[in-house]
Parts: C-alpha cells; sequence; structure tokens
C-alpha cells in the first residue's frame, strides 16, 4: 500500500473576479447627497486616481485631497494601491475629504 502525501492546494479565486479588466460600484459623497454607478473602473488604477476622477464626477471641491472608504467595511483604501485589490465589483463606497491631523 503506497502512503498518500499532502500535496499543496491551490488558493480558492474569488468567484467571478478577475484580476485585470474593469468592474463597476457605487459611489456617494460624505453626506449622500450625491451618489454615482461608476461602471467601467479598471482594476488596476490607484484609489488615489479613482477618488480624483469621482470627485470631479460628482462635482466636489477640486482643492481638496479625497480618500474612499469601503461602505461595508469602514476600511480607508491605500491611496497607492489598485482600487481592484481593495474593493470587490458591486461594492458601494463612500467618498470623503482627507484629514491631515497631526
Amino acid at each position: 500500500m503506497k502512503a498518500l502525501t499532502p500535496s499543496p492546494t491551490k488558493p480558492a479565486a474569488r468567484s467571478g473576479v478577475r484580476r485585470g479588466g474593469a468592474f463597476h460600484f457605487e459611489a456617494r459623497d460624505v453626506t449622500g447627497t450625491h451618489v454615482l454607478q461608476a461602471r467601467g473602473v479598471s482594476r488596476a488604477t490607484p484609489a488615489s486616481s479613482v477618488a480624483s476622477a469621482l470627485a470631479a464626477r460628482l462635482a466636489l471641491p477640486r482643492n481638496v485631497p479625497w480618500m474612499i472608504r469601503d461602505d461595508s467595511t469602514g476600511a480607508v483604501l491605500e491611496a497607492d494601491k489598485p482600487i481592484g485589490d481593495q474593493i470587490e465589483s458591486g461594492a458601494k463606497v463612500v467618498l470623503s475629504p482627507q484629514a491631515h491631523l497631526g
């Protein structure tokens, strides 16, 4: 009888998520006054670039730095990381002004 040796398992891929390509999500400003459906967003785009583009589409002040917060977790997205690595397609996010404290 041959002994079974465990083979390494591959990490489970998230269902329906592609590494490249585009996805969609809902974005609103911190007051909830403005809401839009962001469609065709490249997963590789840094969150800071997406925040700037969303602010422009929502007609928010341009002289304010903006950040994105995942509405379901409350986590603030890291500015330099690709947005597709931080939220799923169909997510709801909030665009907030960055507070530079301290």
